[in-house]
């Protein structure tokens, strides 16, 4: 082999050695970027899950607001109201 032809090949080497370098540095950039992606879009799944089950119970909720058994419960937990047959035992602490 001559001078011509060893510089050729360290060239081409050296060539390939940067490629490689940033070919490699590109994919691993890629592969984390795409698991944090995924991470993302797994814990948005779950909110939207989350907020579809929320709209469901709300959806729920607003049919049993025109029950008499809604409004009793409501008036006894908020309100404190009773029934005109009930009695109120309080204690002392």
């Amino acid at each position: 082999m001559n001078k011509k032809h060893r510089g050729r090949v360290r060239l081409y080497s050296l060539i390939f050695l940067v490629f490689c370098i940033v070919f490699g540095k590109t994919f691993i950039y890629q592969v984390r970027e795409k698991n944090r992606l995924n991470a993302k879009i797994n814990s948005l799944e779950e909110r939207k899950d989350k907020l579809n089950s929320e709209i469901i119970e709300a959806k729920d909720n607003l049919q049993k607001v025109d029950s008499e058994e809604f409004v009793k419960k409501v008036a006894r937990e908020k309100l404190k109201m009773i029934e005109k047959d009930e009695i109120v035992v309080k204690y002392k602490d």
